[in-house]
């Protein structure tokens, strides 16, 4: 009942917020033109109109989607000369009483609009089913920002119906194949690169956060993570494998056990970022236990040289004067028809605002991100692509961003300065084939992951005890810092087939597999300790003043055998049904050395394997384009891993864990309504969670995995977009879950976990909204006001007492655009609200807590060549 009464003036905020940005939204009736491009050859002779739709793909080298009803029992007289990409398509469409939709991205959505207009219920072209012509090589769809621009063929030049009052459609790739993301019988949230560019993202706390049912915990560098749905034993990294996926471009960035580091890429020229709630087992394999999180890049583009640059500068409430600033780049090259190459480079810089104490260093938790991307795109043939990707990411902080809240609000205190840094590295080759009959896709791919973080150690190690009765403990002179570093290599591949979408019948099938080798490293250093330490101590187990170093080594491999199919057997029921049979292997090794363990110490090698299958069943409804009901019933898997823990005597420790078990249920509905102005997606779920992968205690007090324990997620998401005139939108996100245990467990005659207790990250209330105003002059000012309120949760099931905050943030932009020049003003956290997303408990120090970053007020320029 608290957190339901918190929730409430930040409802009103909400409300309040979208009011005021309403009252200063005159209506505006936008008409947008068609995008044109310089003529091209086409060669298209006549014959039905599928096969030219097909054959004009390939030749604009654009991508095209339309229902395969819309073109059965239809020709076309085809197209031969120069023509401009939209009057050659104009000449396809001729007398056939079809039109088109270009999103912003020059997708082309080929429809009856004429039907659109009416939403008949009973015409088979409103059906769900959307192919992509260009058999499904272009997968890069990018969900628009702004309302499609619709004409007809019949309508002729500056004929174009206008549909500007219309929201846009979205493309997603989460079933592997590009669809609308409303005729999937599942939860998927997607934001275009345009989207995530109005809202000013910048990483995963700038958009996850306004996702429905995920809660993302921002915290250290390479450490912060989303938790969907409430599927997660803590805020911060499992000593597992996480519960959820995280991918670029199809890429898996998770590995077997503890993470090394969960990258977050800037989203300078992103394609778009797909978020993909409840399981994702059948298709997206291990770790996709709660949910997936796929980033796609934006892939070179023949289309012609594209250019763009943005750079920002602000400041930070206590930053103790220091600016934050960026700049970024872009540059699209064609190498003729059919090759381009695309460059992205990237440098950002955050002002730090927490004073250390300790060091006498002020605003110490800065944070620099910098990095690069390369795709390059070849298409040697009529339906073949091939796709070459490379990222390179790297981000830096010279000290740890937590304060010690007892200390004050914005203080921490060490001895030593703690960095953390952490770098990435991503290579992909992809080639997709059409074969007429379906699709190959071959998708290969190799990522490196390193990390490196300083903890400082002084209060537990500057004093040592005794050896024993006649010779006394050591006392160090100096700081002790602890250097902790991970690196991790993966390596993944892929081959699939999948038929054309929209037929009665189509399939998708496939195999894969990933191996990854991971290895940590830890030292312990303090200043003078050699000759200290050497006086009564082994000087073999010292290097130096290092006192202790150790290494522990995983190596994990996963195949799995995986396929989906649809099956429409009815004009508005459509069945899909497929599953993932995996295997999965991981070995770990540790050895510790110096003096804290003389001569050194192996551990037992440990091995866990495991093999399952992970089924996938929904049944969808559609009336028509405007309502869709779904239910589903899915499941997840990650990797199990073994305990590397000497036995204890009279205690039967485990030898690993194996994967959750656990099932994902949920009905949605997807309806729009006033010709298409408001957009509301409704599901409600069950999450039946059972041997969780959870870290219990011994009788002496040392640490293991297992599976115990059961949990049951309830919630409902709700989702709604409306377009309220062509000036002003308004946008809703809400999510309610209720997730907690339903099972005790009894460790070594402590109550680890208990019946009734909260999941941590699972916050009863997450509510985003934002209102976007569009003032109608001719440097066209936009006003963007947003707000997101998030209520409290525990961080670990160890520690409900530690929680997160609830708080609530608002920001505000205003932007203008004159010619190929934008410019944005903006404010973020206009409160300066202090709330808590990530913290660590009391080790003796005290409670640490990273908190949002405090209000900040910044400039950007941006501008592109098109």
């Amino acid at each position: 009942m608290q957190n339901k009464a918190a929730a409430r003036p930040h409802l009103k905020a909400i409300v309040a917020c979208v009011l005021a940005a309403a009252s200063s939204a005159p209506s505006l009736s936008q008409a947008i033109a068609a995008t044109t491009t310089e003529p091209r050859t086409f060669n298209i002779e006549a014959q039905d109109l599928g096969s030219a739709l097909k054959a004009f793909a390939f030749q604009s080298h654009r991508e095209i989607f339309f229902a395969p009803e819309l073109t059965q029992g239809k020709s076309t007289q085809g197209v031969v000369g120069r023509y401009e990409d939209l009057d050659a398509l104009k000449k396809i469409l001729a007398d056939t009483g079809l039109g088109y939709t270009v999103t912003d991205s020059n997708a082309i959505l080929v429809r009856d609009l004429s039907n659109v207009t009416s939403r008949s219920t009973s015409d088979a072209s409103s059906g769900p089913a959307v192919r992509l012509a260009r058999a499904e090589m272009m997968a890069q769809a990018e969900p628009p920002a702004a309302p499609a621009r619709s004409t007809t063929a019949a309508s002729g030049p500056g004929g174009a119906a206008d549909t500007s009052e219309s929201l846009y459609e979205v493309i997603v790739t989460a079933t592997k194949r590009p669809e609308r993301a409303r005729d999937i019988a599942g939860s998927v949230s997607a934001m275009s690169g345009q989207q995530l560019e109005a809202i000013g993202a910048q990483s995963f706390q700038d958009y996850l956060t306004r996702t429905p049912g995920v809660v993302f915990n921002a915290g250290p560098l390479g450490d912060s993570t989303a938790i969907i749905r409430g599927v997660g034993t803590s805020v911060g990294k499992d000593q597992g494998q996480g519960p959820t996926g995280y991918y670029i471009n199809e890429i898996p960035l998770t590995e077997p056990g503890y993470a090394i580091a969960i990258p977050d890429v800037d989203t300078f020229d992103v394609e778009r970022v797909e978020v993909l709630r409840g399981p994702q087992g059948t298709l997206f394999g291990s770790s996709a236990l709660g949910g997936a999180i796929n980033y796609v890049a934006r892939e070179a583009s023949a289309d012609g040289f594209d250019a763009a640059v943005q750079t920002s500068t602000g400041s930070t409430h206590h930053s103790d004067g220091n600016p934050n600033y960026s700049a970024k780049g872009m540059l699209n090259v064609p190498l003729g028809d059919s090759f381009a190459i695309r460059g992205v480079a990237y440098y950002r810089h955050e002002a730090g605002y927490l004073d250390n104490i300790g060091t006498g260093r002020k605003a110490s938790n800065e944070q620099t991100n910098k990095g690069g991307r390369f795709s390059a795109v070849w298409m040697p043939a009529e339906g073949s692509k091939i796709s070459l990707f490379s990222l390179y990411d790297k981000n830096r902080t010279p000290d740890f961003g937590y304060r010690y809240p007892e200390l004050g609000e914005f203080v921490r205190e060490t001895l030593v300065n703690e960095p953390v840094e952490y770098e990435l590295q991503l290579h992909s080759l992809r080639l997709d084939q059409d074969l007429g009959f379906a699709t190959l896709t071959a998708l290969v791919g190799y990522s490196e992951k390193e990390r490196s973080l300083t903890n400082d150690f002084t209060p537990f190690y500057s004093v040592f005890a005794p050896i024993d009765e006649d010779t006394p403990g050591e006392v160090l002179s100096n700081p002790t810092p602890y250097l902790d570093t991970g690196k991790s290599e993966s390596r993944s591949y892929e081959l699939r087939l999948a038929s054309p979408k929209g037929e009665k019948f189509d399939y998708l099938i496939g195999v894969m597999g990933t191996s990854t080798d991971k290895t940590f490293k830890d030292y312990i250093t303090s200043e003078g300790s050699y000759e200290i330490l050497s006086v009564h101590r082994d000087p073999a187990d010292l290097r130096g003043d290092m006192f202790y170093w150790g290494v522990g080594k995983t190596d994990g491999e996963e195949k799995a055998v995986f396929g989906e199919a649809n099956y429409r057997f009815a004009d508005r029921w459509t069945l899909t049904f497929g599953g993932r049979w995996f295997d999965t292997e991981v070995n770990s090794r540790s050895t510790y050395y110096g003096v804290l363990y003389p001569g050194s110490l192996s551990l037992p090698p440990g091995q866990q394997t495991e093999d399952g299958f992970a089924p996938k069943l929904s049944l969808a409804w559609r009336r028509d384009d405007d309502l869709m009901v779904y239910a589903l019933a899915s499941k997840g898997y990650r990797f199990g891993n073994p305990n590397t823990i000497h036995p204890l005597e009279d205690f039967n420790t485990p030898s690993g864990w194996k994967t959750d078990s656990l099932w994902n249920y949920e009905v949605g509905i997807r309806s729009s309504a006033f010709d298409r102005r408001l957009q509301t997606d409704f599901t409600v779920f069950l999450i039946d969670w059972s041997d969780l992968q959870v870290r219990l205690y011994r009788p002496d007090d040392f640490t293991y995995g297992t599976n115990a324990g059961k949990a049951r997620n309830v919630g409902q998401e709700f989702s709604g977009l409306w377009r309220v005139t062509d000036a002003f939108d308004l946008s809703l996100n809400v999510t309610h879950l209720d997730a907690q245990l339903t099972q005790t467990v009894i460790s070594a005659g402590n109550e680890i976990l208990r019946d009734g207790q909260q999941l941590p990250g699972s916050s009863e209330w997450q509510v985003s909204a934002m209102a976007v105003a569009r003032l109608p002059y001719s440097w066209e000012p936009t006003i963007t006001l947003a707000h997101r309120y998030l209520s409290d949760a525990p961080q670990s099931l160890q520690t409900p007492e530690l929680r997160i905050n609830g708080y609530g943030q608002t920001d505000l932009r205003v932007s203008a655009q004159i010619a190929n020049v934008g410019l944005t003003a903006f404010v973020n956290n206009v409160t300066d609200k202090r709330g808590v997303t990530f913290g660590y408990g009391d080790f003796g120090l005290g409670v640490q807590d990273f908190i949002i970053r405090p209000r900040t007020i910044g400039l950007m320029l941006d501008w592109k060549m098109r």
